[in-house]
């Protein structure tokens, strides 16, 4: 089962998606807010496009900073799908727990899927599913996360409340690799009525948000995927 958007050409952008029980324009606004308050600016303009086209007005893709955010609308009714473009790909999972936590008070999720690094020289592989929510102070109510903290050796984590889809059973495996598969996360994700990997998922209308955040560390797409070797 493919967890990668787009076949992965796109990533990082496609890495990791956050998603919010609130619809795009709500999310906007609240946005556009926040970021005026600690950017001194925010602004959100509706786009027409494709998703691809439109997670290509995301570059240039940062570290360090988080000057441009993307929301689309999604088949499940009423819910926003939430990219960014962090040049390692993750930066995603803070403000999606941000909002559901506490600027919006809603139910979130937080998906992410990098391939293992092999020898590839790329980013070090993670699988991630977090239910977020106002019930807890930092937002996290459910995480399961496999991270790769060396080419080839994992660290599988689970923590919160056990929700009813899960394999539970999985998480003994004796290898790590297999306490969370990506069938697995894929499974997490449709049991809450998502489809993360499937183009066909979103939906327009759909915003881009921008803030007067400094710009540091810029890079092309392309350059990011050189730096992360994803292109080899």
């Amino acid at each position: 089962m493919m967890t990668s958007l787009f076949d992965g050409r796109l990533a990082p952008l496609t890495f990791s998606i956050g998603f919010l029980d609130a619809p795009p324009e709500e999310v906007a606004a609240v946005l556009v807010e926040f970021f005026t308050r600690v950017h001194d600016g925010g602004r959100a303009t509706e786009l027409g496009g494709s998703l691809e086209e439109n997670l290509l007005e995301l570059p240039p893709l940062t570290i360090g900073s988080q000057p441009k955010v993307l929301l689309a609308s999604t088949a499940l009714d009423g819910w926003t799908a939430m990219f960014e473009g962090d040049a390692l790909g993750q930066g995603v999972a803070q403000l999606t727990g941000l909002l559901a936590s506490q600027l919006l008070k809603v139910r979130g999720y937080f998906v992410s899927s990098v391939p293992p690094a092999g020898n590839s020289g790329g980013p070090l592989g993670a699988r991630q599913f977090h239910m977020l929510g106002p019930e807890t102070k930092l937002g996290y109510v459910r995480t399961v996360e496999l991270i790769e903290n060396n080419p080839g050796r994992w660290y599988f984590e689970a923590g919160g409340e056990v929700q009813p889809f899960e394999d539970v059973e999985a998480y003994g495996s004796r290898r790590r690799r297999d306490r969370f598969t990506e069938e697995m996360l894929a499974g997490y994700a449709a049991a809450v009525g998502l489809r993360p990997w499937d183009e066909s998922f979103y939906r327009n209308p759909s915003y881009l948000v921008t803030n007067a955040a400094t710009i540091r560390y810029p890079f092309t797409l392309g350059q990011a995927r050189a730096r992360l070797g994803l292109d080899g």
